[in-house]
């Protein structure tokens, strides 16, 4: 690796750099301070790189979930939709027929209302006459009983007068030929007739 070769070559040992063994033994600790800052660097980049690997994957792997969960969802919706339409078609299409039915038949109504109108205002006008007829026809009825009423009083002031004529004379014949008669009911008769009613108005 890069990193190891470059490691290598600065704490390797090399006599063709004309230093004495002090100065290299120093370039020597430099070297490793700086080797271990070099890995210090390296493994800390290592390790934020897996962290952030993984945090990156965790993400993925939750953008993909909620990904195929929004797809299913989307899938679902779709069928719910399409369920819907179809519905939506086949209801509008009964709700259709029925209006067509039902204008069908509001016009035979208004057909049938149109043509039995004049009959029923003729038949109307017949009741009306015939009830006009029957209330003069009732009216004359009470007037005949009126008239009736009159003739019935005006005959019993007659059998009344008659019974008068007739009945007086003929106790007072009886009376006087048996010894045991009785005077004193001569002249009363009946109790005289009825007034006359008053007319009817």
């Amino acid at each position: 690796m890069p990193i190891k070769r470059l490691y290598h070559k600065l704490t390797s040992d090399t006599d063709a750099t004309g230093f004495d063994s002090d100065t290299l033994d120093e370039r020597k600790k430099g070297s490793d301070v700086k080797g271990q800052r070099l890995q210090l660097i390296v493994y800390t980049a290592l390790f934020a790189f897996i962290v952030l690997a993984a945090y990156g994957y965790y993400l993925i792997f939750n953008l993909t979930h909620d990904v195929h969960s929004l797809s299913n969802d989307v899938r679902q919706m779709t069928r719910s939709v399409n369920q819907m339409s179809m519905s939506v078609t086949t209801n509008m299409e009964i709700i259709s027929s029925n209006i067509i039915k039902m204008q069908q038949s509001t016009g035979l109504m208004a057909d049938t209302v149109a043509k039995t109108l004049p009959e029923m205002s003729s038949n109307t006008t017949v009741m009306t006459q015939t009830a006009q007829n029957v209330s003069d026809r009732i009216d004359g009825i009470s007037t005949n009983i009126q008239t009736m009423s009159v003739g019935l009083v005006a005959m019993q002031r007659d059998m009344w007068s008659m019974n008068k004529t007739v009945s007086n004379p003929a106790e007072s014949m009886f009376d006087s030929m048996t010894p045991w008669g009785n005077r004193r009911g001569h002249g009363q008769g009946s109790p005289g007739p009825l007034a006359f009613p008053p007319p009817v108005r």
